[in-house]
């Protein structure tokens, strides 16, 4: 058994797949990851505008009664206007500003006679209210890095620069099994002894709140032969999931399954509560994450450990996750000598853990109730004060944030 951070530089250490790369049209690109560098084709802005609804004019003439000569909107070209001593020119938002603007005086800030003239405020500055040319960026300049996640504000910049397909890379191709001969699907009529197959549910859908596209394989029975037909089929895949038969029950076969099928375990436990008998697996090229049965410790193994491993995996930048900081509502007393995962609601800065960390590995609702997860170091017995919280759909940094409290 090894430690959660002997795991996790294990899986930030595995080989990344040779992934495709192909062409998206930035409106099809979000949550992918960019396999290009993109520069400054355009500075930000591109011409000095107007960030006011307002009036163009010198900064010598605040105060003082000036002529309005012209108008101009967003989108029209102000060739040939020129402000004046004296003048001033009626600007909208965003419009191009005429030679010879110093500042922009608000509408509401100026005085307007039915004369054609006006009085503008003295209280404003020079260059107040003017977005200036390359402010933001020049050209030149990089805007996106190979590597970045394609949000929606970082797609919006490079919408900025006229450009209108982008290159990604394609997604791993990941495959999903729940496991047990206890498992039915859902829909199904289930007997007494049966469950309802929640565990693929959960993990493709978290997986899908991380851009990844899934295919739901099946439930793998409790039965070696079965398992090792399946396990046949897995190096048509970047990454495979499964949950359950990992433990060391009488029907769990995963490693054994596994291991005659060529495979080479990585690691088989973690110092971890819950989701201490996780596996990690190569096999050919396909890693194999095998997690609990537990729909609750698989689907913490999940978003803790193989969500970063899959960002790095699918050629991330950035794949460390990013924590936040909240205030413990309460002080927790935790058994040491492991890390201990903490289900809790983050809100209003505070962290407030369910049932004072005291929960079974198989409580759904649990995860269903809380929005966030605190993940506390083996030497943590008594804690209280300011901790580390990840939410559950992180974010994530290039540079190593420690996420564990220790």
């Amino acid at each position: 058994m090894i430690s959660f951070k002997e795991a996790m530089d294990f899986n930030y250490t595995l080989e990344r797949p040779i992934l495709k790369t192909l062409r998206k049209n930035i409106y099809e690109a979000c949550g992918k990851i960019l396999a290009e560098d993109i520069v400054c084709l355009k500075s930000l802005p591109a011409f000095d505008n107007s960030a006011m609804d307002g009036y163009a004019l010198k900064v010598s003439d605040l105060g003082k009664k000036l002529k309005i000569t012209s108008k101009i909107l967003a989108g029209e070209n102000p060739e040939g206007l020129k402000v004046l001593e004296g003048e001033c020119i009626k600007v909208m938002t965003g419009a191009m500003l005429p030679i010879g603007t110093e500042v922009v005086v608000p509408i509401e800030e100026s005085n307007v006679f039915d004369d054609g003239y006006l009085i503008a405020s003295m209280g404003i500055k020079k260059g107040q209210n003017i977005r200036f040319k390359g402010e933001d960026k020049t050209l030149g300049n990089q805007i996106a890095k190979k590597g970045d996640v394609l949000t929606y504000g970082l797609i919006a910049l490079i919408a900025t620069q006229g450009i209108e397909s982008i290159e990604v890379y394609d997604g791993l191709k990941i495959g999903v099994y729940s496991g047990g001969d206890e498992v039915i699907e859902p829909g199904a009529l289930a007997a007494e002894y049966e469950i309802y197959n929640a565990n693929a549910a959960g993990i493709i859908s978290l997986l899908s709140s991380y851009g990844h596209q899934a295919q739901y394989l099946g439930i793998l029975k409790d039965d070696f032969d079965s398992q090792c037909r399946a396990i046949a089929s897995f190096d048509a895949y970047d990454v495979i999931i499964t949950s359950g038969g990992v433990s060391v029950g009488d029907a769990d076969f995963m490693k054994k399954s596994l291991l005659d099928c060529g495979a080479n375990i990585l690691y088989h436990g973690i110092k971890l509560k819950p989701g201490k008998p996780i596996m990690l697996a190569t096999l050919k090229q396909c890693k194999v994450f095998a997690l609990p049965g537990n729909p609750l410790s698989a689907l913490l193994n999940l978003n803790t450990i193989v969500i970063p491993t899959l960002q790095y995996l699918r050629g991330a930048r950035a794949f460390y996750p990013k924590t936040i900081f909240a205030t413990l509502k309460k002080s927790l007393t935790l058994k040491n000598g492991r890390v201990n995962m903490i289900l809790g609601k983050f809100e209003n800065g505070e962290f407030n853990p369910y049932n004072d960390g005291k929960y079974g590995s198989g409580a759904l609702n649990v995860i269903a109730e809380c929005n966030s997860i605190a993940l506390m170091g083996e030497d943590k017995s008594s804690i209280s004060g300011q901790i580390k919280v990840l939410p559950y759909v992180m974010e994530f940094s290039d540079t190593i944030d420690e996420f564990i409290n220790v």
